[in-house]
């Protein structure tokens, strides 16, 4: 069964570690926290497996229009299994996960502070593709086995 996850961003200028915040520096050099709300363990993420169709995580920005979503970028995707798409609005999106390979990404949201000139925010957590079959945990998720 392919994974639909829900995710909200909930962005807020300066520093506030602990509860789930994470604390960033934005492109001004101004700290951020962000925290993500939603998906897997209710922490941005996403976790399926191999060969259950392809993956969704519909992405949100939760302010009051301060901040949009400027991008999303993938770090270790190395079978190019994601892709983003934009809402024409820049307050939400679609991450796709094809999931027909084992591997475990990452994705960065770039939002942007629509109050501070535009400031680009990094904030990033993580897409995992499980192997399927009991082999996967004794290979420890290696593509190929």
């Amino acid at each position: 069964m392919p994974s639909n996850e829900s995710v909200t961003l909930k962005l807020k200028p300066g520093a506030a570690n602990g509860q789930g915040w994470t604390t960033t520096t934005a492109s001004n050099g101004q700290q951020y926290s962000y925290k993500y709300t939603g998906g897997h363990n209710d922490n941005g993420s996403m976790k399926t497996k191999v060969g259950d169709g392809t993956a969704t995580l519909n992405l949100t920005v939760d302010a009051d229009n301060r901040y949009g979503l400027s991008n999303v970028t993938f770090q270790n995707d190395t079978y190019n299994q994601l892709t983003w798409s934009a809402s024409p609005d820049m307050q939400s999106g679609t991450i796709t996960d094809v999931n027909t390979q084992v591997e475990t990404a990452n994705y960065t949201t770039i939002a942007y502070d629509a109050q501070n000139g535009n400031a680009t925010i990094p904030c990033d957590p993580m897409i995992g593709n499980d192997p399927r079959g009991p082999c996967a945990q004794i290979h420890h998720q290696q593509a190929g086995y």
